[in-house]
């Protein structure tokens, strides 16, 4: 009973030398409790954990994995040596170590986070189709997330890997700027100019392709992505031409809709038909921001709106657009018939 009342306060001790970093005599308290077979669970996980912040990586596994197999409360020690495989590129048994952890024990976000790393890693097809299920499907969610890992990895110099997983975007969203714009940034950081610059060079010619592809029009109260209006407002870096002005002011405008911001949805929309006065989609969106603002503030900005539907229908005829200017006609009808207040 006094011995182990005594190996209790070593143990204490040890992990009070721990918290100090006094590292060594922590280790031998640790080395001399486990010759004796004291609580192995708990005493070669702390030393594990020791080793591992040593960084003597083949002795932290060797404590991690005979807590797995010899003991019954697993679950840290899984996890511990989970985090560890990353760390020494040992990414097969990473997944498995992710995999018993899902089966057997609560699933939480870092366990599906190593997963989808040992996926890239062991450049495993499952791994777009994992992080867009863990992204709930949704593909710009997947690509900020990938983003975010990758930024991680550049952090800590580990260039190699972050551009492995930069490339993965390339099966989410192929030519996806932001991404080239990402791998040109890594290369620069890792003394690679010249691959840098061809990478910067490639975003002149993919920029304007992919925003065409990706930028349509649509009425602003349809649900759409706050996530992917952000990242296309994003590009405007690459736009140093200023050719997508209006439509950029168009995504500002449905944005600032979205967030609720009413008063700058029309600010963006204005600046948008400015910009260009022949295009009728600034026109309507304007209105409609118009409209949705006289319902709150009166018949304020009612003539207004309807001024913006009539030079939307303007050109909508001189387009031959029927179908559109029959829609204008309505719109102004539906505006003149609101109850003023």
């Amino acid at each position: 009973m006094l011995e182990k009342l005594k190996n209790y306060f070593l143990l204490r001790k040890a992990e009070k030398y721990i918290s100090n970093d006094n590292f060594d005599d922590a280790l031998e308290i640790l080395n001399a409790l486990i010759s004796e077979s004291f609580l192995p669970a708990k005493t070669y996980l702390i030393r594990g954990e020791l080793c591992h912040k040593l960084l003597m990586y083949e002795d932290a596994y060797s404590d991690y994995t005979y807590v797995i197999t010899h003991c019954v409360d697993k679950e840290e020690a899984l996890y511990k040596r989970m985090v560890l495989n990353y760390e020494i590129s040992n990414y097969a048994e990473l997944l498995s170590d992710a995999e018993m952890l899902m089966k057997d024990y609560l699933i939480d976000s870092e366990i599906l986070r190593y997963k989808f790393l040992a996926l890239v890693m062991l450049k495993s097809e499952k791994a777009i189709k994992f992080v867009l299920e863990i992204n709930n499907n949704n593909k710009y969610k997947a690509i900020q997330y990938i983003f975010l890992e990758a930024a991680k990895c550049t952090a800590l110099n580990d260039f190699a890997k972050g551009l492995t997983l930069l490339s993965t975007i390339d099966g989410i969203d192929y030519d996806n700027p932001m991404k080239i714009f990402n791998e040109a940034n890594i290369y620069g950081l890792a003394g690679n100019e010249d691959k840098k610059q061809e990478l910067m060079k490639k975003i002149e010619s993919v920029f304007p392709k992919y925003f065409i592809s990706h930028f349509r029009f649509t009425d602003m109260f349809q649900s759409r992505d706050l996530m992917e209006i952000s990242f296309l407002l994003e590009l405007k870096i690459f736009d140093k031409q200023n050719y997508f002005a209006y439509p950029m002011y168009i995504l500002q405008g449905y944005k600032d809709q979205m967030e609720g911001h009413i008063t700058d949805a029309k600010e963006a929309f204005e600046a948008a038909v400015n910009v260009n006065p022949n295009k009728p989609e600034g026109y309507v969106l304007l209105a409609q921001t118009l409209q949705l603002m006289s319902g709150y503030n009166g018949a304020k900005y009612k003539e207004y709106a309807e001024e913006n539907y009539k030079k939307a229908m303007e050109i909508y005829q001189k387009d031959n657009l029927l179908t559109k200017t029959e829609d204008m006609k309505r719109q102004i009808k539906h505006l003149n018939s609101t109850i003023n207040f």
